[in-house]
């Protein structure tokens, strides 16, 4: 599902954008550390298939592949209550496993804080194996989201990553990604996202958007083509208050194409102006396109290679 389902109210939403910006960070209270909420693993199995659903009221989510996992995934999530709430660690909320079909597996978790008296704090844990499909629906309605996705094996058909309050660290290189419309996103905070010689099936359309703060993308594309048609990858980044850097790695033959637009702000991109088209771009079978706009915040786009 590429739809955000977070149960956070509107008002707890408001009311962190308003300390953010009062220089008050404090605003949920203080919380200790309980425990862990039943740790999930699944064995390695028949499952070729894995759908990671995880809705994050406060906490942070960190993901990573295991290539010597001996395990299909494995599931921890440290729990902390407010100070003062009486929250019990018996009564937080658990991770969710259960067998779509004999194929598919899926991870779900939602801490279901629907107020503004947040109790529970959670940090999940995710490691999966490789040689495996993957699902994802990252949502963290306070707090961090870290991911390491750097497989061959591994194939993507689905990616959503979104952070409404907090920042959002991407590496992902090698994987087969199906999904055509991978999107990332934030509200208030910095997105650092890596892609590294990504294979894809088709043209794909990123969507990496932010109110509030900085966009920082590093791609590198230096795998052999083997194209019989022309492919066409798009990278929207977009962002109201803040800057957005890019460094490109591509290799030769590759067209690039970038539109920039800065409301108050300065842009820097190759060639001169606001745009830049490659001299190979029409005649290229693989192509990248940016569109990159920021209202307030500059925008710098650097060739390496």
């Amino acid at each position: 599902m590429k739809t955000s389902n977070m149960r956070i109210s509107l008002s707890l939403i408001f009311l962190m954008i308003i300390y953010t910006f009062s220089g008050c960070t404090d605003i949920l209270g203080t919380f200790e550390p309980a425990g862990e909420k039943d740790p999930v693993t699944i064995p390695k199995s028949t499952y070729s298939t894995l759908i990671l659903d995880i809705d994050l009221g406060v906490g942070s989510i960190t993901f990573d592949v295991i290539p010597t996992a001996t395990y299909l995934v494995d599931v921890v999530n440290a729990v902390s209550i407010r100070e003062g709430s009486d929250g019990t660690l018996d009564e937080a909320k658990a991770v969710i496993s259960s067998e779509i079909n004999t194929d598919t597996m899926k991870i779900s978790f939602d801490s279901g804080d629907d107020n503004i008296q947040v109790d529970y704090k959670y940090d999940s844990t995710i490691k999966v194996a490789n040689n495996i499909s993957l699902q994802i629906n990252f949502l963290a309605a306070t707090g961090e989201i870290f991911a390491d996705l750097t497989d061959k094996s591994v194939t993507v058909s689905s990616f959503y990553v979104e952070a409404t309050t907090g920042t959002i660290t991407l590496s992902l290189g090698e994987f087969l990604m199906f999904d055509s419309s991978p999107t990332v996103k934030t509200t208030t905070g910095n997105q650092d996202v890596t892609v590294t010689n990504l294979k894809y099936v088709s043209t794909t359309t990123w969507s990496i958007t932010g109110m509030t703060g900085g966009i920082n993308l590093d791609l590198t594309d230096n795998l052999p083509q083997n194209l019989t048609g022309s492919t066409t990858h798009l990278f929207n980044l977009d962002c109201t208050t803040g800057s957005i850097d890019v460094i490109s790695d591509l290799s030769l033959g590759i067209g690039l194409q970038i539109t920039a637009s800065v409301t108050t702000g300065t842009i820097d991109v190759p060639g001169s102006g606001d745009s830049y088209t490659s001299p190979n771009f029409a005649s290229s079978l693989l192509k990248y396109d940016f569109t990159i706009i920021t209202t307030t915040g500059g925008i710098t786009f650097t060739e390496e290679g």
